[in-house]
């Protein structure tokens, strides 16, 4: 199907997973300010209570869905579950928004990719043991139907170094090849779900500040990044059947961070006062900029029975 774009979309799926689950999500203890309560995100949620839900836009179009759910095991560990459906991704702009400088060396081995459009779902769980430090996770992408095209575990270890292995699958797509990365997380690490936004957010006031470490697993060699967090103004948003005021909180990258500084924020989150609960979030990487809308209870996507699906296939046992 794909002919010899094969190595090119081996390095895309790669590159878009490992982004995707570091990418603004690892987080080490705040450096400074008041920080706002991340692990109350962590909170179990009742198996009756309907999972998290949000529609992925892009560029003023639907492209995507998301759901997650936190559940306990039965050793005390917490599994965060989560799954993304993209729809009809155009590849070559994928590759220039995601991947920027690095699609140049990329698209000379797509060159048979013009006009092609993929659908993927990425699932994944995240273990976090009683502590609720990251254990372990695995995340596995379907692509264009095709299953278990590729699966990625990881582990952290005891020194916190998280080790990572990606297996391609030995199918039509591919010969079985194994990669293997490490990464250094951060002491104490906080470590959130991939490709979707947390779903809460509390203890917030207008003018509360701090910092946080951001660590990149791409491009390769990149330093801790500095972000500046201010929870800056109340903002009114259309959401569900009417407007909603909300609390808009700002990430920017910080000045003396090892990185260029930036007045434009590279992260927004509008967040619901009473309950912590973030309605909206728009995520900017490498010049392409996703917004999560999520989903109003009473008009919850029926695509959110997958989460079911794939909990019975992938994690059963």
């Amino acid at each position: 199907m794909f002919g010899r774009t094969f190595n090119g979309l081996v390095i895309v799926f790669w590159m878009i997973a490992m982004t995707w689950l570091l990418a603004e999500k690892v987080i080490p203890p705040m450096l400074g300010g008041d920080p706002p309560d991340y692990a109350s995100a962590l909170e179990p949620e009742v198996r009756a209570a309907l999972p998290d839900a949000w529609k992925i836009r892009w560029e003023g179009r639907t492209v995507g869905y998301s759901a997650s759910r936190v559940e306990t095991c039965p050793t005390g560990e917490l599994d965060r579950l989560t799954f993304v459906e993209f729809e009809d991704l155009p590849l070559e702009a994928i590759l220039s928004e995601m991947l920027g400088p690095v699609a140049a060396v990329v698209k000379p081995l797509l060159q048979n990719s013009r006009g092609i459009d993929l659908d993927m779902v990425v699932a994944t769980r995240m273990t976090f043991d009683t502590d609720r430090r990251l254990s372990r996770f695995d995340t596995n992408i379907d692509l264009s139907g095709f299953q278990d095209f590729l699966k990625l575990e990881g582990t952290v270890q005891e020194d916190g170094k998280l080790e990572i292995v990606a297996q391609l699958s030995s199918g039509s797509f591919g010969s079985g090849q194994t990669f293997k990365h490490s990464v250094q997380l951060p002491p104490e690490a906080l470590v959130e779900g991939s490709l979707s936004p947390r779903p809460q957010l509390k203890d917030l006031y207008i003018g509360q500040k701090w910092t946080i470490p951001v660590f990149r697993s791409f491009p390769p060699n990149s330093p801790v990044q500095i972000l500046q967090a201010e929870v800056e103004k109340h903002d009114i948003i259309m959401w569900g059947s009417g407007d909603i005021e909300t609390m808009l909180v700002t990430y920017r990258t910080e000045a003396g961070s090892g990185v260029q500084a930036t007045r434009d924020p590279i992260s927004r989150e509008w967040i619901r006062p009473k309950d912590g609960a973030v309605l909206r979030q728009q995520v900017r990487f490498s010049g392409l900029e996703l917004t999560f809308e999520r989903e109003n209870e009473g008009a919850i996507d029926p695509r959110i029975d997958k989460l079911d699906e794939l909990q019975q296939r992938l994690w059963s046992n």
